[in-house]
């Protein structure tokens, strides 16, 4: 049975895969030790029999035109809680009609703002919007998401937004609101990366310069990395008569150590505000008054100077109370964690979340933790203290005590419980990466082997295979077990199905499936579907009889109770079939959304890859099911290797 038939079946007798076991995420406000304490816990995802749903695009479509009418695009989901948490949504039925018949305009002039860093290779090939218009395109870029804790999905992001090429201009068409060059300086803004959005807009001066969002996302971005060019960021400005800039030279002056500059920029900040702006109460810091009591400053009230607000705050030494960290303003969180006047604990907390967006890595992570001062002996019993709380403080004791430790049996139980602490949906990113920096330090052998399955399972979330390998035949060498046989899937979406592991041997994949199915309860089943399915989006063959036993007789999920756009689930196909390579990246974007493959039902992620596999970008479609995979490759409750 092939997951790509696009008629749907009955369903047939048997059991149907439980519903989703989404796991609970504490919002971190309040008191310092509720944010400190708040856990991430495995959310199980949701696989839902029914007819199977084709992955790849359809056989035959029609050829694709130059310009088409556009299917109706949603505004990415706010996520308050990180990593977000998936609701299952009313159900909707995957089969959905076909677009209206293609509508042929004449096409004028390409966009103006086709230039870009990447081309050919590097970018999307040497026309990635072929196929689609710019009125076409245009909601598509703005509706992109970017607080995913997806690694692969910010770097095929950042990879479109780069890539060089513009599409077609329809003749008549009207300039639009935003230019296309502003919107994707804006994007790379806030996913994180100042550096592409500057190099984007050195070569797209006249779009930078006439759209202040974009200007001010640049600016933002730059003072959160802490690479401001004052001179540079002023000049961008000039176009610009909003307060936010005003401001913004007060505090080049300030960080200068320009002190008239400082005062006169103050005193016109006077003239033009309100005398309760939070920015003004901290400006009078900069110019030498007494620091404002921390908590007598609104975050809020400044949300849209927010950046150059913390910036300012950075520099005149006040710090962010705990119970006042604006937690859905990810950015802003990577800007407290740097932030010395704030205590050490809070930055941790902080950091840590922002770094399970990727706005600091594992290696920043690494230095917060290290910083986190520990009371009495806890650094002596925090296996015991991580047994009952998971928050960002355990993690930081733990490294402290790794750090301390010198009995290699207490190395190898240290480094079980740093692997064990990490949210599965965070083990791709720099929260997995720092949890795999304590585990370089131990060596793989026959001591460390009830370690072996976790540390094979963070190694090849991460993509560092060698090590991956080396933990692996650990594991394997102990004797197969459930834990180990989870391995298996995860190893060959991750090596690129080598031969030494039979990804295309049928006794391999039945050996796996026995395994992994004794004594399975119904999420573990709903598991294994999940990763029946995203073997078979990379290529690996699942006969009628794999999907039989995963789903009790059910048989492949069907996508239907996934929870996405139709329309979008259908564009996708037809995109990847037309060889529309920019329309098919954004669109799977759109799909995969702030949630991200680890966190979404595995056969959406299934589908995304499977159809920029089509396009030419299987590395990017293997690496999305390989953090999908490793989201889902292990027990559902975490085993101690503490003990």
């Amino acid at each position: 049975m092939s997951a790509s038939r696009a008629e749907p079946r009955q369903r047939a007798g048997g059991t149907r895969p439980g519903d989703v076991r989404q796991g609970t995420v504490p919002l971190l406000a309040g008191l310092l030790a509720g944010l400190l304490g708040a856990g991430w816990s495995v959310a199980a995802p949701a696989q839902v029999a029914g007819p199977p749903i084709r992955l790849t695009p359809d056989a035959a479509v029609e050829a694709p035109a130059p310009s088409r009418t556009a299917a109706p695009v949603p505004a990415p989901a706010v996520v308050p809680a990180y990593p977000p948490v998936v609701t299952p949504p009313p159900a909707v039925s995957p089969v959905v009609a076909r677009p209206a018949p293609v509508v042929r305009e004449p096409l004028g002039a390409p966009d103006p703002d086709g230039a870009g860093p990447l081309a050919g290779l590097q970018g999307l090939g040497s026309d990635p919007w072929r196929g689609i218009g710019r009125a076409e395109l245009l909601p598509l870029i703005a509706a992109l998401p970017v607080d995913t804790p997806s690694p692969t999905v910010k770097a095929l992001e950042r990879r479109l937004l780069l890539s060089a090429g513009s599409p077609a201009v329809a003749t008549g068409e009207l300039p639009p609101p935003r230019r296309l060059g502003a919107l994707r300086i804006e994007k790379l803004a806030r996913l994180g990366d100042p550096a592409g959005a500057a190099d984007l807009a050195g070569l797209l001066p006249a779009a930078l310069a006439a759209d202040e969002p974009a200007a001010r996302a640049l600016t933002d971005a730059e003072l959160v990395r802490g690479g401001l060019d004052c001179p540079r960021a002023l000049a961008r400005g000039k176009s610009f008569a909003s307060a936010y800039w005003s401001k913004l030279a007060l505090f080049c002056r300030a960080r200068a150590g320009d002190r008239a500059g400082t005062d006169e920029a103050l005193a016109g900040l006077r003239g033009n505000g309100r005398r309760s702006d939070t920015f003004l109460l901290v400006a009078e810091a900069l110019a030498g008054a007494a620091p404002p009591p921390a908590r007598s400053l609104s975050l809020q009230e400044d949300a849209d100077g927010l950046a150059l607000l913390l910036a300012a705050m950075r520099t005149a030494r006040i710090g962010v109370p705990p119970d006042r960290l604006p937690l859905d303003k990810l950015p802003a969180l990577a800007a407290i964690a740097t932030n010395p006047a704030v205590d050490a604990t809070t930055r941790a907390a902080a950091g840590e979340r922002a770094a399970a967006s990727l706005f600091l890595d594992a290696r920043q992570l690494q230095d917060l933790y290290a910083q986190v001062p520990a009371v009495g002996d806890e650094l002596l019993r925090v296996r015991d203290i991580a047994r009952r709380d998971r928050g960002a403080r355990t993690r930081a004791l733990v490294h402290q005590a790794m750090a301390a430790a010198m009995d290699g049996r207490r190395r190898v139980a240290l480094a079980g419980v740093a692997v064990e602490l990490v949210d599965p949906r965070l083990r791709a990113g720099p929260v997995g990466g720092a949890a795999a920096g304590l585990l370089d330090s131990v060596s793989p052998t026959g001591d460390a082997a009830v370690l072996a399955p976790a540390a094979a399972r963070l190694y090849y979330a991460l993509g560092r295979l060698d090590q991956a390998r080396r933990w692996h035949d650990l594991a394997l060498r102990g004797g197969r077990s459930a834990d180990t046989a989870w391995l298996w899937p995860l190893a060959v979406v991750a090596t690129g199905q080598g031969s030494d592991l039979g990804a295309q041997d049928p006794r391999a994949l039945t050996a796996w499936l026995d395994e992994a199915l004794r004594g399975a309860d119904t999420p573990a089943r709903s598991r294994v579907a999940g990763q029946l399915a995203l073997l078979q989006a990379t290529g690996v063959a699942i006969p009628d009889e794999a999907w039989m036993a995963a789903t009790d007789g059910a048989g492949p999920p069907s996508g239907s109770d996934a929870g996405v756009d139709p329309a979008l689930w259908q564009r996708l196909g037809d995109a990847a079939a037309g060889g529309r390579i920019g329309e098919t990246v954004a669109v799977a974007l759109l799909l995969l959304g702030e949630a991200g493959p680890a966190t979404l039902p595995p056969v959406v992620t299934a589908r995304v890859a499977a159809n920029l596999k089509a396009v030419g970008l299987e590395p990017d479609a293997r690496a999305l099911v390989r953090e999908a995979m490793a989201a889902i490759a292990g027990p559902a409750t975490p085993t101690s290797t503490a003990e």
